[in-house]
């Protein structure tokens, strides 16, 4: 799948549940190569909603997440 002249390296998809019972949609997925590779996530499919990142604030992100599972 080519998606902003990047090609989609990566995909993955898991059915959620927004605050107020809403069915929702996160999107995980990474274009483009090495270095120069970024990951996008998105949520419920939506371009305001689309975060996109390089790896040391991908990792950041994950950090902050594994923070507020063991809090």
């Amino acid at each position: 799948m080519e998606l902003h002249s990047e090609r989609e390296r990566y995909r993955s998809t898991i059915q959620l549940r927004t605050p107020d019972g809403a069915p929702a949609t996160l999107i995980v997925l990474r274009r483009g190569h090495g270095r120069d590779g970024r990951v996008w996530i998105t949520f419920d499919g939506a371009l305001k909603t689309t975060l996109s990142m390089n790896d040391r604030k991908s990792d950041e992100v994950i950090g902050m997440i594994k923070g507020a599972q063991r809090a």
